[in-house]
């Protein structure tokens, strides 16, 4: 592909996406997030390169068929224009909505890990709580400007905006209840939890006779001492200008890193999958209501390994600046980031997987910063909705349809 070309087209869309769009984002009502970005120039750490190639990674409601069938019917003469610059990219009356499809699904990688902050929130709701949250605070602003509030209870003012969200078509439907997910995914979702709970349980003869002894504490000592023998001092690598010029165009920001497995790689990858495979326990049944290992600033989160298991990749999400949400990351999830991002080349020193590396601070930054890359096309469907703002909406609603356990004053206060 001719990829100064690509790069001129893709920064047009991503320039263009808060002004006057390339790509209508916004037809597409399953759609939260999106990007686009090129990955050039990529080696292992045998030095093997690799081609260069495009990646579109989203995160959407429904199924990956629903999405892919959404995005043809919205974004097409788009769609058309950006892959072909791509090898094998089907053309002229071949490019047919099926074979662009199979296009698409032969090259998908799978996630290790795919961490939503909200789940089961869909585009639909998230955007329209906020629209009741925004209409309850107009409401309340009128009555305290008529001075029709004060000297009323809180069960008062509750019961006033009950009525008027009960009396606007728009927002009436914000007092029903959100519907339970169905029965057989309830099933699977518990069924799969009692499963992987069983197996820790069988494995854990195996684990405290094999895995911490030799495993944890001899194989990561071994393999410790090999890197750090071959270890270079951390100073940042690039310029980050590129980087700095994506960043805080709206509120919410993303984060794109990729890089090496260091070798041996069975050791490596193992130690990745053990431990994503960890982290996917505490996404999928603990951290599942806005916060991961207590950072309320994440929207969603995943890995992923391609070119054979030679290279990951992390993309994330989050709100605010990227000083912060790396701190956040070292003060609360150092330990996982040893274990995952430690696995990579050219990270901080580690020490039995866990310790140190992330601990120190400016070394993490210029790590993450030397392997970062900037998204060509960012695209956020509620870029001014924080995830604080979309976890209090959602009380809100709760307080609205009944379910909410909050005192009226509590929930008062949310508003």
């Amino acid at each position: 592909m001719d990829i100064q070309e690509l790069y001129v087209l893709l920064n047009h869309i991503g320039d263009n996406i808060n002004t006057t769009p390339v790509i209508d984002f916004a037809s597409m009502k399953g759609l939260h997030f999106c990007r686009w970005f090129i990955i050039e120039g990529l080696t292992d750490v045998s030095g093997r390169s690799y081609p260069d190639s495009l990646v579109y990674a989203a995160y959407y409601d429904g199924s990956e068929e629903d999405h892919l069938k959404e995005l043809l019917d919205n974004c097409m003469s788009s769609i058309k224009l950006i892959y072909g610059y791509c090898k094998d990219f089907p053309g002229g009356t071949a490019a047919t909505d099926s074979a662009i499809i199979r296009y698409f699904k032969k090259r998908m990688s799978k996630n290790q890990l795919l961490w939503p902050a909200y789940r089961g929130g869909t585009v639909e709701q998230i955007i329209g709580e906020q629209r009741v949250r925004d209409s309850i605070q107009i409401y309340l602003n009128k009555r305290l400007a008529d001075n029709k509030i004060n000297g009323l209870t809180p069960d008062e003012i509750k019961a006033g905006i009950v009525h008027y969200v009960q009396n606007d078509p728009s927002l009436k439907w914000a007092l029903t209840k959100r519907a339970d997910p169905p029965f057989g995914w309830k099933f699977m979702y518990y069924f799969k939890l009692v499963t992987k709970l069983l197996l820790i349980v069988l494995l854990l003869p195996i684990l405290l006779i094999f895995f911490i002894p030799i495993w944890w504490l001899l194989l990561s000592r071994i393999f410790e001492k090999k890197d750090d023998k071959k270890r270079k001092q951390i100073v940042r690598t690039k310029t980050i200008t590129d980087l700095l010029n994506k960043e805080d165009r709206v509120f919410m920001n993303q984060l794109t890193i990729y890089g090496c497995i260091n070798r041996p790689y069975w050791y490596r990858l193992t130690t990745l999958k053990i431990g994503l495979w960890i982290f996917s326990l505490n996404g999928t049944y603990r951290s599942n209501k806005g916060k991961l290992s207590g950072i309320e600033t994440i929207h969603f989160a995943n890995w992923s390994l391609f070119n054979k298991g030679k290279n990951v990749m992390f993309l994330s999400n989050y709100d605010g600046a990227w000083q912060v949400y790396l701190s956040e990351f070292i003060d609360r999830s150092a330990m996982a980031m040893n274990l995952t991002f430690g696995t990579t080349a050219n990270y901080p020193k580690t020490k039995r997987l866990l310790w140190e590396g992330a601990f120190d601070e400016q070394a993490f930054k210029t790590v993450v910063r030397n392997n970062q890359y900037p998204s060509q096309v960012f695209y956020s469907t509620y870029p001014y909705i924080t995830m604080k703002n979309i976890l209090n909406n959602s009380r809100i609603r709760k307080g609205l349809d009944g379910s909410s356990e909050e005192s009226v004053s509590d929930w008062l206060k949310r508003l």
